[in-house]
């Protein structure tokens, strides 16, 4: 009876000590070797530069691992080679082959890219197997790195970029117009622009109805169309598909608001742009986290008169939505995505890094930040008195590129996207002047578009050709 007792007490021993064991190592097991018992290791990373990184990741991460030291690669010894007709991508790739890197922070087109070329560790086993928490990212997170990671997961994205609809409270209620809501579709908040008639015809005092920031107005429209889900271009960037009823109801009604000079947008020609919403001057805008911090600081500047900017009552709601798909939206990205290369020489700290970096004890920083918003959205603290609720509220959609993701994908050169905004600039200031009707310039861009694209698609194919000579 003595000899089975002491035997059972032998067996809880050993295992309430590799309970523990498990406990402290984060899980019941894992693929990679433990952290050595120094501590010390060195994570060769790519950043913009170290300073940035630092401040940043590296320093944070210090707190907890003191004698892990870090080698920044800067990405901006490749931009200083990089020429107009360069791919950024195909230079990238290039350019991290050939640095032997452990960690690499990308954007979401780089991390599907180098996802598809392989380069990039696997980390679901990681996940499952050292029970690393993963629940409490925004909804769709996980989801949208899976996907662009095809289908299994090489990274985590410890931040993601959106933008929400901003309002002017004050001249919603000088003009008697019912205040934005959430989840409004594109042509709901165009028909909201439209309502209001400035009081003057002076351009300095004129209030517009939407204000584009500093952009032309091709790239307010293309970026309504994001968020409508409208494609411009087919899956293999053959062709325009701008020939639909809902891509010609938001032209037109676009179009209707530039020629009663209701939207306030940079114009080339005369390099200039009149006040807008940050001024008081514009019912809405579209805007990002960083926004809130820039209409706090814009109520204590002056004008180039020396006049104090007037401050008014401002709120956000969701940026618009597709109506068949409500709750989401293409317009949120992945930013800063952790990812372990294949080859990486130290995978243990690199992963260590990741995981905290990606982690809850970050993201607890990260939601007290004004310009960056967490992934763990859990985490998120109002910004300057603000509600991020316009920030959290939709999820990223999946299988919605943008427009400039299937170009990319295509290798369509950038040249047809930058001549793009130019032709539907000159289409809506020919409507604009009177010079051609809203149905003219529709049909004609489309055939405008198709030959420019015709045309690009021809020197991408000559330049592949002559890169495999």
């Amino acid at each position: 009876m003595f000899s089975r007792f002491h035997q059972w007490k032998k067996v809880m021993i050993i295992s309430l000590v590799v309970g523990l064991l498990a406990a402290c190592t984060g899980g019941n097991k894992s693929e990679l070797p433990p952290m050595p018992e120094s501590g010390e290791g060195t994570i060769r990373v790519l950043y913009w530069n170290e300073e940035q990184f630092m401040k940043d990741y590296g320093s944070s991460f210090n707190v907890k691992y003191p004698d892990i030291e870090f080698e920044v690669v800067s990405t901006g010894e490749m931009h200083q080679t990089m020429g107009p007709d360069d791919d950024y991508h195909e230079k990238m790739l290039a350019f991290v082959k050939d640095k032997r890197l452990d960690v690499v922070i990308l954007n979401q087109p780089d991390y599907e890219r180098f996802s598809s070329e392989g380069l990039l560790y696997k980390i679901d086993s990681l996940i499952e197997d050292e029970e690393y928490p993963i629940d409490d990212f925004h909804p769709g997170v996980i989801d949208l790195l899976r996907e662009k990671g095809g289908n299994a997961l090489h990274g985590l994205a410890a931040h993601f970029s959106t933008s929400a609809l901003f309002y002017n409270v004050d001249l919603f209620k000088e003009y008697g117009v019912e205040l934005p809501r959430h989840k409004m579709s594109v042509n709901e908040v165009l028909e909201l622009a439209a309502r209001f008639e400035s009081k003057s015809n002076n351009d300095k005092d004129r209030i517009y109805g939407f204000d584009v920031e500093h952009n032309q107005l091709g790239y307010g429209l293309i970026s309504f169309a994001d968020m409508a889900n409208l494609m411009l271009v087919d899956p293999k960037a053959e062709k325009i598909v701008m020939d639909s009823e809902a891509w010609k109801t938001l032209f037109f009604n676009y179009a209707e608001l530039v020629k009663d000079k209701k939207i306030n947008y940079f114009d080339r020609s005369s390099n200039e742009m009149q006040p807008g919403f940050y001024n008081g001057k514009a019912a809405m805008m579209i805007g990002q986290s960083w926004s809130i911090g820039q209409m706090k600081t814009m109520q204590y500047l002056s004008d180039k008169n020396g006049k104090k900017h007037k401050a008014f009552e401002w709120g956000m709601v969701t940026i618009p939505v597709d109506p068949s798909r409500p709750d989401e939206s293409k317009i949120i990205s992945l930013a800063s995505i952790l990812s372990m290369m294949k080859d990486a020489p130290n995978k243990r700290a690199s992963w260590e890094f990741i995981k905290f970096s990606a982690g809850i004890e970050m993201a607890k920083i990260t939601g007290k930040s004004e310009g960056k918003l967490t992934t763990r959205t859990k985490y998120q603290k109002d910004i300057d008195g603000k509600s991020v609720e316009a920030f959290t509220m939709l999820k990223p959609s999946s299988h919605s590129p943008f427009l400039f993701e299937t170009l990319n994908k295509n290798k369509v050169p950038q040249e047809f996207f930058r001549n793009l905004f130019t032709e539907f600039d000159n289409a809506f200031k020919d409507i604009a002047s009177g010079k051609e009707t809203t149905e003219q310039a529709y049909e004609e861009l489309q055939i405008k578009l198709q030959q420019q694209l015709d045309v690009a698609k021809k020197k991408s194919v000559t330049a592949q050709e002559e890169n495999v000579e």
